[in-house]
């Protein structure tokens, strides 16, 4: 069993990892730095993770969990799917804003070759409530009869646009802001 020591150890490597990527991307990041870093030994690392390349993978699927974990955070079963539907748009798009390195490492990694070195199993297991959130609500005709890839796509690219606006500093989002870009994929999405 693992104690807390390797907990804190652990989650000061996997925030190193992140913090080296957010500054450098994923080939700067040598295991030598991170270590530094997180204030362990290099061998440390390799106690816990047998390469970088596993590391990053890791980080990854915790990063996603926690992710998948915060959006349908308070998701009210009670309210209509609407209102649901809302909660988790904003919530995304909050969640990121507020965690733009989270953000950035999650879209970096699923547009980089390590995606495909995690098993299918896994990415449909990390992916599934999104899709059975959404296609809940197609079964039951509240939204249009969309493929389930098509509509995660447009849902998930419409507010990772609005995100990136928003980090760029280009322009700053109201919540009235927030409001039409909400009722502009909902409109998009929704049976008529």
């Amino acid at each position: 069993m693992k104690n807390s020591k390797d907990f804190d150890k652990k989650d000061a490597i996997f925030n190193a990892m992140l913090e080296l990527i957010s500054k450098h991307g994923f080939h700067s990041s040598p295991m030598s730095e991170v270590a530094k870093q997180a204030d362990v030994a290099a061998g440390t690392i390799y106690h816990y993770f047998k390469s970088k390349d596993e590391l990053i993978c890791a980080l990854y699927i915790k990063l996603k969990e926690k992710y998948i974990e915060t959006i349908f955070k308070n998701d009210d079963t009670n309210k209509t799917f609407k209102e649901r539907f809302r909660h988790f748009y904003l919530q995304i798009i909050n969640e990121s804003i507020k965690n733009p390195k989270e953000f950035y490492f999650l879209e970096q990694f699923a547009h980089s070759p390590y995606l495909s070195t995690i098993p299918k199993a896994e990415i449909t297991r990390l992916e599934q409530p999104v899709y059975d959130f959404l296609r809940k609500a197609v079964f039951t005709q509240i939204l249009r009869d969309i493929p389930p890839k098509i509509l995660v796509a447009f849902v998930m690219g419409s507010a990772s646009s609005i995100i990136k606006l928003q980090l760029s500093g280009e322009f700053q989002m109201t919540s009235s802001d927030l409001e039409l870009a909400f009722f502009t994929c909902w409109d998009g999405i929704k049976k008529s």
